[in-house]
C-alpha cells in the first residue's frame, strides 16, 4: 500500500494527524509532501491530508484521482464554524473556509475525525466517517525526562488563539500570591514576532502582571518537531502541574483532548475547565475561580498527590488513547478502502 500524505507549512495539526500516523505505520510505503506535482500521484493507493486543500487544487486532485484511481482520505480534527470572538473568525469568513471544508468532506472517499461530536457534524456531508482519537506516540521528542525543581511549576502551552482561555486564569492566578514563593508559572509557545499585543496580554494574565516567578518558553516551528532536541514537547520537561483552561463555546467543544494526552504522557496531573473535550477524564475540574485556586493549592502542597494523580491519568490514557492501536485501525481502514472497486 502506497500513501501520499499532503501537509501544509508549519501545521501542528498535520504533524499529529498526518505526519506521525504515516511515519509510524508499519508495512506501508509513505511519501509526505507540501507540493501537488502530478508525478506524485501516478502510483499511489491513498491520498491523505488534514482539513482542506484550496478549491482549485481540490479540482486538480479530483482530476488526478479520475486518471490514476487512488482513494482520497481527509482528516478533520476541528470544527469549521468558528466562534465570533475567535482571533481567526474574520479571516475564516472572508476566505469562505466553512464552504471549502464541507466541499473537501463531500469529495473524500473516507473521513477520519477525533470524537463523536465532530462525527455527527461530518455525517451530514459524508456517511463514511470514522473516529480515530488523537494519541501520543512515545518516541522522539515525546520520550523525554523532566528536569528537577524545588518550585511547583504550573505549566501551560499553546498559541495566540487561546487569549480568551488564558483570561479565565487571570483571577485565580492573582489569588495565588500566598504561595508565590512555592510556584513558578511556565508559559510555552510564545511567538515574539506573531501577534505581539496578544501575547503580551496572555503573559500578563498568566503571571498576574509578571508578579509571580515565571518563565516564558518560545514556540518552535513544526519543521523542528522531528528532532527530539528541538520539538515543542521539550517544554514539558519544565512542567509539574498542567493548567488547561478552555472557554465553553460551540467551537471549543469540538476540539480534541490533545493537551491532556500530552500531560498524561509524562504522568503529569491536569487541572482543566469542566467542558468538552475534557469531560470524563481522570483530571481535576475547575468550574470557577475558586476551583482553580483550591486544586492548585492542594497539588502544590503535596508532591505525593501530584504523582498519584499524574499516574492515574497516564494509565487511563495509555489504555484508552493507545497510539499504535489507533494507528493500526487507521491502516485497516485504508486497506479496506483500496479493496473496494
Amino acid at each position: 500500500m502506497k500513501i501520499l500524505g499532503q501537509i501544509k507549512r508549519n501545521s501542528g495539526c498535520d504533524y499529529h494527524r498526518v505526519i506521525m500516523p504515516l511515519t509510524q505505520m508499519e508495512g506501508v510505503e509513505v511519501f509526505i509532501t507540501n507540493d501537488f506535482k502530478e508525478e506524485y500521484f501516478t502510483d499511489i493507493d491513498i491520498y491523505f491530508y488534514n482539513k482542506v486543500i484550496p478549491p482549485d487544487t481540490l479540482e486538480q486532485i479530483k482530476g488526478y484521482q479520475k486518471k490514476y484511481g487512488f482513494k482520497i482520505a481527509v482528516d478533520i480534527d476541528d470544527y469549521w464554524e468558528l466562534d465570533p470572538h475567535h482571533i481567526l473568525y474574520k479571516h475564516f469568513i472572508e476566505t469562505n473556509f466553512a464552504t471549502d471544508q464541507i466541499e473537501n468532506i463531500t469529495s473524500a472517499d473516507v473521513v477520519f475525525t477525533t470524537h463523536e461530536r465532530l462525527l455527527e457534524k461530518i455525517y451530514e456531508f459524508n456517511k463514511n466517517v470514522h473516529i480515530l482519537p488523537n494519541a501520543i506516540c512515545k518516541t522522539g521528542q515525546f520520550n523525554i525526562e523532566r528536569t528537577p525543581s524545588k518550585l511547583a511549576r504550573l505549566f501551560w502551552q499553546g498559541s495566540a488563539t487561546h487569549e480568551e482561555d488564558i483570561a479565565l486564569l487571570a483571577r485565580p492566578i492573582e489569588c495565588l500570591k500566598p504561595i508565590c514563593t512555592q510556584i513558578k508559572m511556565i508559559l510555552a509557545g510564545h511567538e515574539m514576532d506573531n501577534r505581539a499585543d496578544v501575547w503580551q496580554r496572555i503573559c500578563h494574565s498568566y503571571t498576574s502582571g509578571f508578579q509571580h516567578q515565571y518563565k516564558i518558553i518560545p514556540g518552535v516551528p513544526v519543521t523542528d518537531y522531528q528532532d527530539p532536541e528541538t520539538g515543542y514537547y521539550n517544554a514539558y520537561a519544565e512542567a509539574d502541574i498542567c493548567l488547561i483552561p478552555l472557554l465553553a463555546s460551540p467551537f471549543n467543544k469540538m476540539k480534541s483532548c490533545l493537551k491532556v494526552l500530552e500531560a498524561a504522557n509524562l504522568g503529569l496531573p491536569v487541572i482543566c475547565s469542566y467542558v468538552h473535550p475534557y469531560l470524563n477524564l481522570p483530571v481535576f475540574y475547575a468550574k470557577n475561580s475558586t476551583d482553580w485556586v483550591n486544586h492548585i493549592n492542594r497539588l502544590v502542597k503535596s508532591k505525593k498527590r501530584q504523582r498519584e494523580a499524574g499516574q492515574e491519568l497516564k494509565e487511563f490514557c495509555d489504555t484508552h488513547f493507545n497510539f499504535h492501536k489507533i494507528n493500526n485501525e487507521r491502516k485497516q481502514i485504508f486497506e479496506y478502502q483500496i479493496s473496494l472497486v
